[in-house]
């Protein structure tokens, strides 16, 4: 049994050997294909010049066979020449197979090669992309925790802002209202005097606080001159 050629095994070899069958049909009508297919497959320029000139003789056959008579002497000579070029493109391929194979078996190494190669660049451009989502999300949930309840009634606008899901916008809102209110006597005074939706109320409820407001003085009922009847 023949040694195998390629680390590919047999099996792979003969798969990939198919081709030579077109060198097989009666006269080379078809030997060039083979050539034309093998240049492709590996690249080879010398391999596509054999096959253009394996294909000369078929169309020098095809010609001569169409403007001159069956008899003619040179109807015979192209027919001698198509049938020592099928034999000749016969030896040829045989000859040819163990480079091309080789050819072929290097240049799928070389495609898995750069398969693997384009496969750690991406992989590596998406861990980038990865990892600084990764860091985004861990500056997000790690944001400080403050160290004690914001007074409402009496933060600045700037510490206002600095509570969760309250920014710059809202803390300038928070201000104006509860100047116009007179402070805030409860969370859901203060939620519903801003309008605020739920969930936004959840994030806010653990770091703000609402001291009792101070009772205005209570008028006397009766206030006024006294009038003695």
């Amino acid at each position: 049994m023949r040694k195998q050629i390629t680390s590919k095994g047999r099996k792979w070899e003969i798969m990939n050997s198919f081709w030579m069958i077109w060198t097989f049909f009666p006269f080379g009508f078809f030997n060039y294909i083979s050539f034309f297919y093998t240049s492709y497959r590996v690249k080879q320029k010398k391999w596509f010049i054999a096959g253009v000139i394996y294909s000369i003789p078929f169309i020098l056959f095809s010609i001569v066979n169409e403007i001159v008579s069956e008899n003619h002497w040179l109807n015979d000579l192209s027919f001698i020449v198509l049938f020592i070029s099928w034999i000749a493109s016969i030896v040829h391929v045989f000859n040819m197979r163990t480079e091309y194979l080789l050819r072929l078996e290097a240049r799928t190494l070389s495609k898995a090669r750069e398969l693997e190669q384009l496969k750690t660049i991406i992989k590596e451009e998406y861990k980038g992309i990865d990892m600084s989502m990764m860091e985004a999300e861990k500056r997000y949930v790690e944001k400080p925790v403050m160290e004690k309840l914001v007074d409402i009634n009496k933060a600045t606008e700037e510490e206002i802002s600095s509570i969760p899901a309250i920014g710059g916008l809202l803390a300038k809102k928070i201000v104006m209202v509860r100047e116009k209110e007179g402070g805030f006597r409860s969370l859901e005074h203060f939620s519903e005097c801003l309008q605020l939706k739920p969930h936004v109320v959840e994030k806010i409820r653990p770091f703000i606080k609402f001291p009792e407001l101070e009772s205005p003085s209570k008028q006397n009922k009766y206030e006024g001159r006294i009038v003695d009847f």
